[in-house]
């Protein structure tokens, strides 16, 4: 999808299982409890009902989904933690009672567990239904494997939430137009989903962009030597979408994987512009992981092949490279990339990628970097200038965006000693944030947040403090 950038802190919450344990036991709700309908769980949940409850998942749901003791987890459910560790273990299947109760826990869990749950199964099974319409799940391995069931991000596989009770099959077309209807109409879905992106946010995006993944995969499983290129080609679109979607949400592994997916496809197709956004993107990633050498190697060799890549993916480059600069603190060489990057600036005020990759990296885009990187180089005045200005112009349909841009404004207050100010903005992006599922959003407004805790009596702080409490304990 569009790319975006690396500057950006991404953490999990400090206490994702925090509240749990004070909640009463799923099992009293009654084993005929059914909060959401099968037929709609699917759709609305991300996964399939009832859920095959194997010891890995247990374990998973529990760790990643939860962040719970095997004490805690048992008290919740209802049932002895002895029973849970043999289940755990695989030393017995659980029982009807306790597949229930699992159940109910999952229905009942946050969204944010729930992601966190379906994104642990994704590094466990790895995506082979995706990939290459295989059947082989590396859970067995995983639950034989206790000691060393970790996922590794140079080996995971993200199997999509979507995907759980989906069997491999293979879409069979009658001739060769209908093929090439199907990929036009799954190339005009992405840009579609790309805008619905910039507006809402991942936590939207991802449940269309899993879909489309899925008839891929299931393309792959029986297209011709003649179609398989172009498949392969759109999957490579497809599947850097994912990426870009998961390190929005704050999941870096899953987005590594996607990334290396979108990246080995790109080379079977020899699609050449999407190998270099890949090297775009791993860039972003390194710069997150404040690896700024790396960050700026790989963008360069991004930007190799500069004379057949569109003014928009230079642009984005250009940018990026600027950011690297500012984390290594070279002022002008920093200041000197984002100028070179307005001369190739998009014109995309639709949000949706009709100009190719980086088709968000507008004049005002580029602004919003600089002004960031202002904030990393210790000039905060400087970047409140430029948000001032640059926020008002951002077009409607960069809500995502306007989020991100707000919370570095208020962060820019804050070092400015205006704690009142960077309260007012720093809530109104935290709405946003909440209602896109921007993880790098909301990991700006907590620090603002943390930052302004000595301000608390004043109204805009403590009307900051309260929401973010609020968000904290519905969040789980």
């Amino acid at each position: 999808m569009t790319g975006r950038d690396g500057l950006s802190n991404i953490t999990q919450p400090s206490d994702p299982g925090a509240g749990l344990a004070e909640l009463r036991p799923w099992r009293a709700l009654g084993a005929n409890h059914d909060p959401v309908p099968g037929a709609v769980r699917q759709l609305v949940l991300g996964y399939a009902a009832p859920m095959e409850w194997t010891p890995a998942r247990m374990r998973m749901f529990r760790e990643t989904g939860l962040c719970l003791s095997q004490e805690k987890f048992a008290k919740a459910v209802g049932f002895a933690m002895r029973t849970i560790g043999n289940a755990e273990r695989g030393a017995h299947s659980p029982s009807l009672a306790l597949r229930r109760a699992l159940d109910e826990a999952l229905e009942n869990a946050s969204d944010a567990q729930r992601d966190r749950f379906l994104s642990a199964i994704a590094a466990h099974n790895g995506a082979a239904s995706v990939v290459n319409g295989s059947t082989v799940s590396s859970e067995t391995t995983a639950v034989s494997s206790e000691t060393t069931a970790a996922s590794s991000e140079t080996t995971a596989a993200p199997e999509t939430p979507a995907f759980e009770s989906i069997k491999p099959f293979s879409i069979k077309l009658a001739t060769a137009a209908q093929m090439d209807h199907l990929l036009a109409q799954l190339r005009d879905q992405w840009h579609l989903l790309v805008k619905a992106d910039n507006i809402l946010g991942p936590r939207y995006a991802l449940r269309g962009v899993h879909t489309q993944l899925q008839i891929i995969s299931d393309l792959l499983g029986s297209a011709s030597e003649s179609t398989r290129l172009e498949v392969v080609k759109l999957g490579a679109q497809y599947a850097e979408s994912a990426a870009w979607l998961y390190e929005d949400s704050g999941n870096l592994s899953t987005a590594h994987y996607w990334n290396s997916q979108a990246m080995e496809w790109a080379h079977e197709a020899d699609d050449r512009l999407m190998l270099s956004w890949t090297l775009f993107r791993r860039s972003q990633h390194a710069l997150a992981g404040h690896q700024v050498g790396k960050a700026i190697s790989l963008v360069r060799a991004a930007g190799r092949e500069r004379d057949e890549l569109p003014t928009s993916m230079l642009a984005a480059i250009a940018q990026q490279e600027a950011q690297g600069y500012a984390l290594d603190g070279r002022e002008s060489a920093s200041q000197h990339k984002f100028d070179e990057a307005h001369k190739w600036a998009a014109t995309d005020v639709n949000g949706d990628a009709r100009e190719g990759h980086g088709s968000f990296c507008t004049a005002s885009y580029i602004e919003l970097q600089r002004a960031g990187c202002w904030l990393t180089l210790g000039r905060p005045e400087r970047a409140i200038q430029i948000y001032e200005t640059t926020v008002p112009e951002l077009p409607v349909v960069y809500r995502r965006d306007r989020g991100m841009a707000l919370g570095r404004f208020a962060a820019a207050y804050v070092d400015t000693g205006e704690p009142e100010q960077a309260a007012r903005i720093a809530t109104e992006a935290l709405s946003i944030a909440q209602s896109t599922g921007s993880t790098r959003t909301l990991n700006e407004v907590m620090m603002v947040g943390r930052r302004l805790t000595v301000h608390r009596k004043l109204p805009p702080v403590a009307q900051l403090l309260d929401e973010l409490t609020i968000y904290r304990i519905q969040d789980g």
